[in-house]
C-alpha cells in the first residue's frame, strides 16, 4: 500500500492560472416608461350607457303588461267574490221567504189575539173612566157632607168651624177664638159659601173689614173679597164704610160697626 493520500491537491501553479470572468449586465437600466403594448393586445372597454338604456326600454315595455295581468287578476277576484255574495244573498232570501210562509199562519193568529186584547183593553179603559167619575162624585159628596157635631163644631173637609156663644167686638174675636185652640176665620179660601148653609148663625163676625187706603174689603190674611160675597149682600167698597166689618147672618153677608158686640166664627184643622 502506498502512503500517499487518496486525493492529491492540485499544484499551486494551476490555481494561480484560473481567470476571473466579470459579470456584465446585458441591459442597461433606464428610467423611461415602458412602451405601450401592440394594438392587437388592447382589451375593448364595454359601453355601460348602451346597456342601461336597453334595460330601461325593456322595463318600460314590460310594466304595462304586468299591470294588465294584475288588473285582470283583481277583476277576476272581484267577479268571483261578487258571484259568491249574490249566491249567498239569494240563498238567504229564499230561506227567509220560506220561514215567513211557514209562520204566516202563526202571525195571523197572533194578530187576531192582539185585536181581541185591544178591544178588551178599550172596554176596560171605558169602565175605568166611568168608575173614576163615580168615585170622584162620591168623594165630592163626602167632602161636602156636613160632619158630625163635636162640641158644636161643624166639620167641612179638613177643617172644623164654630160660632162662639160669647159676644165681643170684632177686634176681640182673634183672642176669643184662641181660647178654644182655634183661629178667627180670616180667609175665604173658597169654603165660606159651602159652610154658610151648615152654620145656623145670626150676626157672627167674619175676619173681613173695609180698608180705606185701598178702598177694598180685605180679609185678615190680605186677600180681597170675592165677587160671590157681593152677591150675598156685601156692600160695594166706599169711604162711608170706614170702620165697618163684615158679619155672617144665615146665608147673607152684611157690614156693621166693628165695635158692635157679636159672636165670632172660629176655625181649626182638627175638631
Amino acid at each position: 500500500m502506498s502512503d500517499a493520500p487518496d486525493c492529491e491537491q492540485p499544484p499551486e501553479e494551476i490555481a494561480d492560472k484560473t481567470e476571473t470572468i466579470p459579470i456584465v449586465e446585458l441591459e442597461p437600466k433606464s428610467d423611461l416608461p415602458l412602451p405601450p403594448p401592440p394594438e392587437d393586445e388592447w382589451i375593448p372597454i364595454p359601453n355601460t350607457t348602451n346597456v342601461n338604456a336597453s334595460f330601461s326600454r325593456c322595463l318600460h315595455a314590460t310594466t304595462p303588461v304586468i299591470l294588465g295581468v294584475l288588473s285582470l287578476l283583481l277583476l277576476g277576484l272581484c267577479g268571483f267574490f261578487g258571484y259568491q255574495y249574490v249566491q249567498a244573498s239569494e240563498s238567504m232570501m229564499q230561506s227567509l221567504n220560506q220561514w215567513i210562509q211557514n209562520n204566516e199562519e202563526k202571525f195571523l193568529q197572533i194578530q187576531n189575539v192582539v185585536d181581541q186584547n185591544k178591544e178588551t183593553l178599550e172596554g176596560l179603559q171605558t169602565q175605568n173612566m166611568l168608575l173614576m167619575d163615580i168615585l170622584q162624585e162620591l168623594r165630592w159628596k163626602e167632602a161636602n157632607r156636613p160632619g158630625p157635631s163635636v162640641n158644636h163644631w161643624i166639620q167641612h173637609r179638613d177643617h172644623c168651624y164654630n160660632q162662639t156663644t160669647e159676644t165681643v167686638s170684632w177686634f176681640q174675636c182673634p183672642y176669643l177664638c184662641s181660647t178654644v185652640n182655634a183661629t178667627f176665620l180670616k180667609t175665604e179660601r173658597s169654603t165660606l159659601m159651602n159652610i154658610m148653609p151648615l152654620l145656623s148663625v145670626s150676626h157672627a163676625w167674619l175676619g173681613l173689614s173695609y180698608k180705606q187706603e185701598a178702598n177694598e174689603w180685605k180679609w185678615e190674611d190680605g186677600s180681597t173679597a170675592s165677587p160671590d160675597l157681593f152677591l150675598r149682600g156685601l156692600p160695594e167698597p166706599s169711604v162711608e164704610y170706614q170702620g165697618k166689618c163684615a158679619y155672617l147672618k144665615a146665608d147673607t153677608i152684611g157690614a156693621d160697626d166693628c165695635n158692635t158686640t157679636s159672636s165670632c166664627i172660629c176655625e181649626k184643622a182638627i175638631c
